[in-house]
């Protein structure tokens, strides 16, 4: 990933995370983007990092989260139950977005299709589904609840 693609990536999660001064978030997120969202969130706020989604549940019985983003993990293209095991993660009201960029050869639509397919299967209701160039942005909710 170029420098330019990766401040793309980062802009681009800022707008669709939306992280308002005050909100909780769990970065699954191996790079640095967590640090821009911190910024976002301010001193009333709270950033919690896990470099994968396996190190993600170390939270489940302590912290819930407003916003939970994953960004560039390949485990939420194909591994259902990894992505079931984030909806306790989530408060009443909380926001799944998964953030991928399709790969050479890829196109948006299908990485799109891939993630919505496993956050389906996983139980979570997709709300809406985003592009900006070559990344892709899902908004998941947890299917139990009542979103509107």
């Amino acid at each position: 990933m170029t420098e330019r693609s990766r401040i793309e990536g980062v802009e681009f999660l800022l707008d669709v995370l939306d992280p308002c001064p005050g909100t909780s978030v769990l970065a699954i997120d191996a790079g640095s983007a967590s640090a821009v969202v911190a910024e976002h969130v301010g001193p009333h706020g709270r950033v919690r990092v896990a470099p994968s989604v396996t190190r993600a549940h170390e939270f489940a019985q302590r912290e819930k989260f407003d916003r939970i983003y994953a960004l560039d993990i390949p485990d939420l293209r194909e591994d259902t139950a990894a992505a079931a095991a984030l909806a306790p993660l989530l408060t009443d009201d909380g926001q799944l977005w998964v953030i991928d960029e399709a790969g050479p050869g890829e196109d948006t639509g299908t990485v799109s299709m891939t993630v919505s397919t496993v956050l389906a299967r996983a139980g979570f209701v997709i709300v809406d589904i985003l592009e900006r160039g070559s990344r892709v942005a899902v908004w998941a909710a947890a299917g139990r609840r009542h979103h509107g």
